[in-house]
């Protein structure tokens, strides 16, 4: 750095008027500013397709949906796949697992409703998305031992389940619109 005086002469800064920064504070200075920008200036590696690239093709759903305990027994696989039986199974299934678990005892008094949202035929099968929204509490008799339960709250919550001939998989997606 320099400057010129009022006769044009230039002068140049002696290393001493110079504030001085400790290397650990450039250090940590020049590792914060590249650690804040690296998501800025980077690009999509080579090895990654661009979305329009992606596969779109869906594999086979695998394995079993977890199943809450209680009054009601999961529904059979439907005999015949097709989009009536996979949406009514969808239904049944998803319904009785949140009963289940909202179900407190015999005095439970329950507020549960369901909507199938989407059926969507693929190779193998459906998929379907299901949203259902719910609440439960206990109200036991005058005069009985029972106590007043908790008051349990389902909130919205929607599922895409793949059903096909000998398969069922459930996925959590984004929830949509109450169910009312």
């Amino acid at each position: 750095m320099s400057w010129r005086d009022r006769n044009g002469t230039r002068h140049l800064l002696s290393v001493g008027a110079i504030p001085a920064v400790s290397s650990r504070i450039a250090r940590t200075a020049v590792l914060s500013f590249v650690v804040l920008a690296a998501g800025c200036f980077g690009g999509p590696s080579p090895e990654s397709a661009a979305p329009s690239e992606a596969a779109t093709t869906v594999a086979s759903p695998t394995g079993t949906v977890e199943f809450h305990d209680g009054p009601k027994d999961p529904p059979d696989q439907p005999a015949t796949l097709n989009e009536s039986s996979a949406r009514e199974f969808v239904y049944e299934n998803q319904y009785r697992s949140v009963y289940n678990g909202l179900w407190q005892g015999e005095h439970t008094e329950m507020t549960l409703d369901c909507r199938i949202d989407n059926v969507t035929e693929r190779s193998w099968g459906y998929d379907v998305v299901i949203t259902c929204t719910g609440s439960s509490t206990t109200d036991p008799p005058a005069g009985s031992t029972a106590t007043d339960g908790p008051i349990s709250d389902y909130f919205t919550q929607s599922y895409r389940y793949s059903v096909s001939a000998d398969a069922l998989a459930r996925e959590t997606v984004e929830n949509r619109d109450a169910v009312s």
